[in-house]
């Protein structure tokens, strides 16, 4: 999909690669999405955010947040508690990360454990 987009440069496309491949590979280890634009790209941070959303459909840190509540089913399924939970995806309380997850999947972390948690 990345050979497609036309308007950015090589050097932009490729920085918006190495974005979401640092996102899939570890959801928590930028807090910001602005720290992982200022540690991993030297190009003009509004054309890499512009080019992200083109390339994949939505912005950096909506990327950053809906792989960090994606992964935080795996803690849930390993049975870790909420607020161990909310505090490893950075939310400030359980019931923000609660929230989120329910925005993003449509029911709460608890519902979604009684559904696919042993």
């Amino acid at each position: 999909m990345i050979n497609s987009i036309k308007p950015y440069s090589r050097y932009v496309l490729n920085a918006v690669k190495s974005i979401k491949a640092h996102i899939d590979a570890d959801p928590f280890e930028y807090k910001t999405a602005a720290s992982l634009l200022e540690k991993l790209c030297s190009p003009n941070r509004s054309t890499v955010e512009k080019a992200f959303k083109k390339v994949y459909g939505c912005g950096i840190k909506v990327y950053q947040v809906s792989k960090r509540l994606e992964a935080s089913k795996k803690f849930l399924e390993e049975g870790m508690s909420k607020k161990m939970i909310a505090s490893k995806c950075l939310y400030k309380s359980q019931s923000a990360y609660a929230a989120a997850f329910k925005k993003e999947f449509g029911m709460t972390p608890t519902e979604w454990q009684l559904l696919y948690s042993g």
